[in-house]
C-alpha cells in the first residue's frame, strides 16, 4: 500500500477520534452557549436556544454530567455561565461551583428557552443567543458538534463560513472498506500507538459502571448471578455487558470522558471496548490490539458516511458493531473474505435498529448489538453468513452500505419526526398527569 494512503487513513482516526464528556448533543449545545457568550464579555441574564429535530431528540432525556437532571437547557444554561468554547465537547468538565449555582438560578428563574426549529435545517443545528445587560450575542453550530458556522454580536455578524456545509476531508469515494482491511494489515504497528489512549479513556468508565448502579445498569446485570443462569460468561457477553455499563455510567450523567468515535461518545464505546476485551480474552498482544482498533474505528467511520452523523438509525448498534464484527474477525485469524461475510451478516441482521434518543436505554441496543457482531463473526470464520438473498444486502460490499444509508435517509425520513412528537407527548402527558 503507498504511503500516502497509509497517511490518509492515520489522519482520519485522529481527526474522528476525540475526547468529549457527557452525550455529544447536550455537550454541543453548551458548546454553542459558550461560544455566544464568550461574545457577550458581560454576565448573561437570558439564554435562548433553538435546535434542530435532531439534536433534540437525542439530546432530551441523558444526564447532565455531575447533575442528578436531564436537558438541553440546563447545558446550556452551564455553557453560557463558563463561557469556554476553546473547551469544545469537554466544555461541561471542571465547572466551579459558582458556574453550577449561576446555571441553576437561571433555570429556575426560567430564563432559559429552549425550541425546536422549525424551517428545514441541517440534521445538527444548535443556535443560542444570549443577552447581558446592554448587549447580545449569537452562536450557530451546523453539520459537525463543534462545527460554529456565525457568530454575531448586537445583530452584527462577526464571522461567519461562506459554506454551511463542510467539506470532508474524506468521503464514501475515498475509501473502501476493503482498503481499510489492507491498511490495518500493513501499517507500521508504531503509528497506531496513540490508540492507548483510547483503551485508556474508555475502559476506565467501564469500570465506573460496574462499580456503581447507573441508569438501568445493563451491564452489571449481565455478571450477576440469576436462577436460570440465561447468560453465560463467554466473550460475547463479556464485551456486551462491559461496553454497556460505560453506556450505563455516560448516559447517567457520570463526570468521566470519553473517547468519541465520529461525533459520539456511545460509537466510540461501543466501537472499542468490545474489541479490547476480545482482544484481551484471545490473549492478543499490543499490536494486534491497536490494529483491530484501527480496523473498528475507521469502518464504524466508513459507515457513517453513508447513515450520516445523526440518523433515525442507530450509528451505535449498526455502524459501531459492524466495526466491532470485521474487528472479532481480524482478532480471530479470519480473511478478507470473512470480513466481508460479517459485514453482509450485520447489515442483514441490525439493519432497522432505530434511533429513538440518547437515554439509559441505549444500553440495551448496544448490549444487543455487540452480542450480534460476535455472531457475524462466528458464522464468517466458520464460512457462512448472510447472502445477496437476504432483504437489503448485496453482493458489493459498498454497494450494501449503500442501502442502509438509503433505508435510514430516504425511506425513513419522516421516522425521526415520529419518534420526536412521541418523546415530546409522552414527556407533556407525564406533566400534566
Amino acid at each position: 500500500m503507498d504511503s500516502n494512503v497509509k497517511m490518509k487513513y492515520i489522519e482520519l482516526l485522529k481527526k474522528e477520534i476525540s475526547p468529549a464528556l457527557g452525550c455529544t448533543e447536550p455537550a454541543a449545545v453548551a458548546l454553542c452557549a459558550a461560544g455566544a457568550a464568550a461574545l457577550l464579555d458581560q454576565k448573561v441574564k437570558n439564554v435562548v436556544i433553538q435546535v434542530s429535530s435532531y439534536i433534540l431528540k437525542n439530546g432530551m432525556n441523558v444526564g447532565i454530567p455531575g447533575f442528578g437532571s436531564i436537558g438541553l437547557d440546563l447545558a446550556g444554561a452551564l455553557g453560557a455561565v463558563c463561557a469556554r468554547p476553546e473547551k469544545e465537547l469537554l466544555v461541561l468538565d471542571n465547572l466551579s461551583e459558582r458556574e453550577r449555582e449561576e446555571a441553576e438560578e437561571l433555570m429556575r428563574q426560567g430564563l432559559i428557552s429552549l425550541d425546536c426549529k422549525k424551517e428545514k435545517t441541517a440534521k445538527i443545528y444548535i443556535s443560542v443567543k444570549v443577552y447581558g445587560e446592554d448587549h447580545t450575542a449569537e452562536a450557530v453550530i451546523e453539520d459537525k458538534h463543534t462545527n460554529f458556522t456565525r457568530k454575531i454580536r448586537d445583530d452584527v455578524v462577526l464571522w461567519e463560513r461562506e459554506e454551511c456545509q463542510i467539506q470532508e476531508t474524506t468521503s464514501v469515494d475515498d475509501i473502501t472498506l476493503d482498503e481499510i482491511w489492507d491498511f490495518v494489515q500493513e501499517v507500521p504497528g508504531e503509528q497506531l500507538s496513540f490508540l492507548q489512549r483510547v483503551v485508556d479513556m474508555n475502559m476506565e468508565i467501564s469500570e465506573e459502571g460496574m462499580r456503581n448502579e447507573y441508569g438501568i445498569h445493563v451491564g452489571r446485570a449481565m455478571f450477576q448471578e440469576s436462577k436460570l443462569k440465561l447468560i453465560g460468561d463467554n466473550i460475547a457477553n463479556r464485551a456486551a455487558g462491559t461496553t454497556a455499563a460505560a453506556v450505563d455510567a455516560r448516559m447517567a450523567g457520570c463526570t468521566k470522558s470519553v473517547i468519541s468515535v465520529a461525533g459520539s461518545g456511545n460509537q466510540g464505546l461501543t466501537a472499542t471496548v468490545p474489541v479490547i476485551i476480545a482482544a484481551e480474552a484471545m490473549n492478543s498482544n499490543t499490536d494486534a490490539l491497536y490494529r483491530s482498533l484501527a480496523l473498528s474505528i475507521l469502518v464504524t467511520i466508513h459507515v457513517k458516511h453513508y447513515i450520516g452523523r445523526l440518523s433515525v438509525l442507530c450509528g451505535c448498534s449498526i455502524a459501531s458493531s459492524i466495526g466491532v464484527c470485521a474487528a472479532m474477525i481480524f482478532l480471530g485469524d479470519g480473511s478478507k473474505e470473512a470480513m466481508r461475510a460479517g459485514v453482509r451478516t450485520m447489515a442483514a441482521d441490525l439493519s432497522g435498529m432505530i434511533c429513538d434518543g440518547a437515554k439509559p436505554g441505549c444500553a440495551l441496543k448496544i448490549a444487543t448489538s455487540v452480542n450480534a457482531a460476535a455472531l457475524a463473526a462466528q458464522l464468517a470464520l466458520n464460512g457462512t453468513g448472510a447472502t445477496k438473498r437476504d432483504g437489503i444486502v448485496t453482493d458489493d460490499l459498498e454497494e450494501t452500505l449503500r442501502n442502509l444509508g438509503k433505508l435510514g435517509n430516504e425511506g425513513m425520513s419522516e421516522a425521526n419526526d415520529e419518534i420526536l412528537k412521541m418523546l415530546l407527548d409522552k414527556k407533556t402527558t407525564k406533566m400534566c398527569g
